[in-house]
């Protein structure tokens, strides 16, 4: 996930037809899922199967106050659709999914440093103004 030609091989799908598309990006996303799956199944109220040792609260908190943050929103909406559209733009023009390049960035690869960091930071400014500016609208619609 660190090689831009990984990601690049694995976005063109012109390369199945052509015979050189990259599937280990999907071996990726599959660990991924399974580690996922796994884990939930030790999250209480989000297991599919049932487990009487499942966590209320990561281990590295109290029960009184600690609590897992599970998202459980299941609206489909503009903002959702646009958000993940944006993402995948950023993801696929960088060529780096934001992981592996914070991992890059850390390294210090100067192409990352000085191009995609700062596209990253403020893209998470833009990202929450946006997120501010739209409360602040529904607040004001709620007060009328």
């Amino acid at each position: 996930m660190t090689l831009a030609s990984k990601i690049y091989g694995f976005l063109d799908v012109k390369g199945i037809k052509g015979g050189y598309w990259d599937p280990t990006l999907v071996c990726v996303m599959g660990g991924g899922l399974v580690v996922s799956f796994i884990s939930y199944q030790w999250v209480k109220g989000f297991n599919v199967f049932k487990n009487s040792k499942a966590l209320e609260c990561p281990l590295s908190q109290k029960k009184s106050v600690g609590h897992f943050d599970v998202p459980t929103n299941q609206v489909i909406d503009f903002n959702l659709i646009f958000g993940e559209a944006l993402f995948g733009l950023g993801w696929g023009a960088a060529g780096l999914c934001p992981g592996p390049a914070m991992f890059l960035a850390f390294a210090g690869y100067p192409n990352v440093l000085l191009r995609w960091w700062p596209s990253f930071f403020v893209g998470s400014l833009l990202a929450e103004q946006v997120k501010n500016a739209q409360l602040r609208v529904a607040n004001t619609k709620k007060m009328d």
